[in-house]
């Protein structure tokens, strides 16, 4: 497994090496770990499948991009990226999270939380492989759920937005396609809400709320979304990440 730290401080890259070197011994996996002190030396050796995992300092002092805006770089090089945000401030998980950073380390690292973030990241990678099969012109095709931005109801059909290429049109309704999508992503299916009864929305996928309190996607498209008892946009976008904030857990209490 490669690994990449990207620290200015060398005293807490080297306490970070020290973590993955004793995880990975503990655990039989061979590991390789480079470490760049600058942004300049992360580009210069930067391509896409060179790392498993980043490990990525928010703060940069000698860098002329903070962590965060260094990491959605390099992710839009490496679609497949394992980017793991570490920094002393939690004021920036919101903004990793709308990046699908796999994890958010706060410092002081210690052996537990580095722990509770790769045990974390092997789920993200499970999730990352799972598919759900749907017919597309009486063929069968593969959808990574990561990849699935939204579903609309079209007339009897259901129409998927994805990351890459044109929609593709399922014939089947949308409630089904959305049953058939729970059962395959058994486990990683909290992520995708009905917030419409037109629309199924993959919340890693949600960029922000306008002000009329819809969802602006990551492609762009705005999706309705129907206030419930009160509930808005705002309202289900903070309920998600606020869930996330509990699951993930500053300090790894949970694992």
């Amino acid at each position: 497994m490669k690994f990449a730290v990207v620290e200015d401080n060398k005293r807490e890259a080297a306490a970070l090496i020290e973590h993955i070197e004793k995880y990975c011994l503990t655990r039989h996996i061979d590991c390789e770990i480079s470490v760049f002190h600058s942004e300049n030396k992360l580009r210069s050796a930067f391509r896409p499948g060179a790392f498993d995992i980043v490990f990525m300092d928010i703060f940069l002092e000698h860098s002329r991009a903070q962590g965060i805006s260094l990491g959605e770089q390099i992710q839009k090089e490496d679609k497949n990226l394992n980017l793991v945000f570490y920094t002393s401030s939690p004021d920036y998980y919101a903004e990793s999270n709308n990046m699908n950073a796999v994890h958010y380390l706060q410092k002081p690292v210690t052996e537990e939380s580095f722990a509770n973030a790769l045990y974390k990241l092997n789920a993200f990678m499970e999730r990352d492989a799972t598919s759900i099969t749907v017919t597309i012109n009486y063929k069968k095709t593969d959808i990574f759920l990561k990849d699935l931005i939204y579903a609309e109801v079209f007339g009897n059909n259901t129409i998927i937005h994805l990351t890459e290429g044109s929609p593709l049109t399922a014939h089947r309704a949308l409630r089904d396609f959305e049953t058939d999508l729970r059962k395959a992503g058994e486990g990683f299916g909290d992520s995708f809400i009905r917030c419409h009864k037109g629309y199924l929305v993959n919340m890693n996928h949600v960029l922000e709320v306008n002000d009329d309190g819809d969802f602006i996607m990551s492609n762009g498209h705005k999706v309705y979304v129907r206030v419930i008892k009160g509930r808005t946009g705002h309202n289900i976008l903070h309920d998600y990440v606020t869930a996330l904030a509990r699951h993930i857990s500053y300090e790894g209490e949970d694992n």
